[in-house]
């Protein structure tokens, strides 16, 4: 692991790749629903509740923000990288 890295937070470290994508997905696409439809979408999805409830805290971001897939904030906080549209890249974020 890189120095500027720092590792998942405890509420998603047992979540599968599929979970994790699912949870990312919807937090970045889906402006409808509320948080208590994602959560009893999440659990159904075989997410702990504690993962899906946690995983609302970053619904803002995910929704304004377009990040590096396997770079967001779930899953590195400190290695995030979002898409700049001027530098028409992704950089740190």
């Amino acid at each position: 692991m890189a120095t500027n890295e720092q590792p998942m937070e405890p509420a998603f470290l047992a979540l599968t790749e599929t979970q994790l994508h699912t949870i990312e997905d919807l937090l970045s696409n889906d402006e409808n629903s509320s948080d208590e439809e994602l959560v009893t979408f999440f659990i159904s999805e075989g997410i702990p509740e504690g993962s899906a409830r946690q995983a609302l805290t970053y619904r803002d971001r995910y929704l304004t923000t377009i990040y590096l897939n396997g770079h967001a904030p779930i899953r590195f906080e400190r290695d995030a990288r979002h898409y700049e549209p001027r530098l028409r890249r992704f950089v740190p974020a």
